[in-house]
Order: structure tokens, then C-alpha cells, then sequence
């Protein structure tokens, strides 16, 4: 069995499943809704719990947001993040087709993310039921 020669650095890419990620999840939009840039996490693999992503209620999808594409915005409010993933996603490759659940209330676990992400995330000022804990 060889290795499948997945690119991702193991220490950017924390993040594990939600009882690792969330201390506590309080709200969470209904329903959940479909990945809509899967391709961007096909060489990762999964679309890891307590990403960052853009929910969009009317559509019923979301955008989920690399670390890279975090600390690529000059501004982190224009990307609309409204939430985290609840669970790990699975991807098995970029046509994957994949839902997932989106958390806008709830406590996260910062010492899982990196640290450059993680500052940049606690600027949102349009979640503020989201809490970091150590």
C-alpha cells in the first residue's frame, strides 16, 4: 500500500472531528446545505470540522474557506464568512458532491487552527456567538 501523496501540511491542517474542534455547539443553520467549491479541498481530502465557510441560507450551499484564501483577504468581513463546519467533510475527489452542517453559536477551540488563521477570524465582528477558547 503506498501513500496516496496528498500535498497538505499536517500542521496547518489541525483541525479534527467535531468533539475535538467544538467545547460547544448552541445554534446551528437548519438543514445544512451543499459544498459549493469542493475542488478546493480535493488534495486535502475532507473539508475539515470548524472550517470557516460562507452559508448561503437562499441556496442551500456553502463556501468553505482555505487557511491560504484567509490570509489572503485584505479584509476579512468582505468574505462573508457566517459560520464553521459542525463535522469533517469528506472529499473524494473535486466532482464530490457533499453537504455539511453550519455552526453560528457555539464555543471553538482556537489551539486547533493556526495561529495567523485564527487572528484573522476573531476580527469578524458579524459573529458574535461565536466564542475562541483555549
Amino acid at each position: 500500500m503506498g501513500t496516496m501523496g496528498n500535498t497538505f501540511d499536517v500542521n496547518t491542517v489541525k483541525y479534527g472531528h467535531a468533539r475535538k474542534v467544538w467545547r460547544e455547539i448552541r445554534h446551528r443553520y437548519p438543514g445544512g446545505g451543499m459544498v459549493s467549491d469542493i475542488s478546493d479541498w480535493a488534495a486535502v481530502g475532507k473539508i475539515p470540522a470548524g472550517t470557516a465557510v460562507k452559508f448561503d441560507l437562499s441556496g442551500k450551499t456553502f463556501k468553505a474557506y482555505t487557511d491560504e484564501q484567509i490570509k489572503a483577504a485584505t479584509d476579512i468581513n468582505t468574505l462573508g464568512i457566517n459560520g464553521y463546519l459542525q463535522e469533517d467533510v469528506l472529499v473524494a475527489s473535486k466532482n464530490t458532491k457533499a453537504s455539511g452542517t453550519v455552526v453560528y453559536a457555539g464555543e471553538i477551540y482556537q489551539y486547533m487552527f493556526d495561529e495567523k488563521v485564527v487572528a484573522i477570524l476573531q476580527k469578524i465582528t458579524t459573529l458574535p456567538q461565536i466564542v475562541w477558547v483555549q
